[in-house]
């Protein structure tokens, strides 16, 4: 037999992963069952090859998903539901969008909670679209019904992050204190990770920012800042040009 090459072994890697999930998993709903197929695909590349190389699996989709998401921003309205996860029909949404989805989630409520929440799941049961939410939202103590109908009752577009300000401060003991305000400026919110860059590392942070909303993170750092970068691309961004700040140096 000759050997799988590196691209075909990946190919068929994915496929034997959208595969599974659809033997294991049964759902009358697309963006479950799809959706679920199509993370377990960005799960696998994670495994293989790290986070980083999934997300950037994951932005093969989001191109797809971002025209879809501009050809409904104008007005809404009825397309807020017409176009929401639990009733469309486009395969950009139903697949794509809820990759996305179930990748949020899994970092929002961890993987252990999610695991448990997919585990008592029952098609016989999912008779109203909050079942599957109601779920999830059972096996963590967090308010996540903000999320759900933004992405998944309602299609309420997608955020955009933009950090407005960042204010560092060295301390006493020598470490620095920064403060940053993150604006989403769209319709659409979520938690984004907030990465840090200052000499000799990176600190990453989560953000809960709300759809025309702000939040306020102060982080402490070994080192004086040098850039923040909000998103590492797991959160799908209308615009992602404005997603990076150069950090003025402290006074000494």
């Amino acid at each position: 037999m000759t050997p799988l090459s590196g691209t075909d072994a990946t190919g068929a890697g994915l496929a034997l992963a959208h595969q599974l999930t659809h033997a294991s998993f049964l759902s009358f709903r697309p963006w479950i069952e799809e959706g679920l197929a199509h993370f377990a695909q960005a799960l696998y590349i994670e495994q293989a090859n790290g986070r980083a190389a999934a997300i950037a699996y994951m932005g093969l989709h989001r191109s797809a998903l971002n025209q879809v998401e501009v050809q409904t921003t104008v007005p809404r309205s009825d397309d807020e539901v017409n176009h929401s996860l639990v009733n469309t029909t486009s395969e950009e949404l139903y697949r794509s969008k809820a990759m996305c989805v179930w990748w949020m989630l899994r970092d929002m409520v961890g993987e252990t909670a999610l695991k448990k929440a997919l585990a008592s799941y029952s098609p016989e049961q999912d008779k109203e679209p909050s079942y599957m939410p109601r779920l999830i939202a059972a096996q963590t103590q967090r308010d996540l019904e903000w999320f759900f109908d933004d992405w998944v009752y309602r299609d309420r577009g997608l955020p955009d992050f933009k950090v407005e300000s960042a204010f560092s401060r060295k301390t006493m003991s020598g470490s620095f204190m920064l403060t940053i305000t993150v604006a989403n400026l769209d319709t659409a919110g979520a938690e984004v990770p907030v990465i840090v860059k200052f000499t000799g590392g990176e600190i990453m942070r989560r953000l809960e920012v709300r759809a025309k909303n702000k939040a306020v993170t102060r982080i402490e750092l070994p080192a004086a800042p040098t850039e923040i970068v909000v998103n590492d691309g797991s959160v799908p961004e209308s615009d992602m040009t404005n997603d990076a700040f150069k950090v003025e140096s402290a006074e000494k």
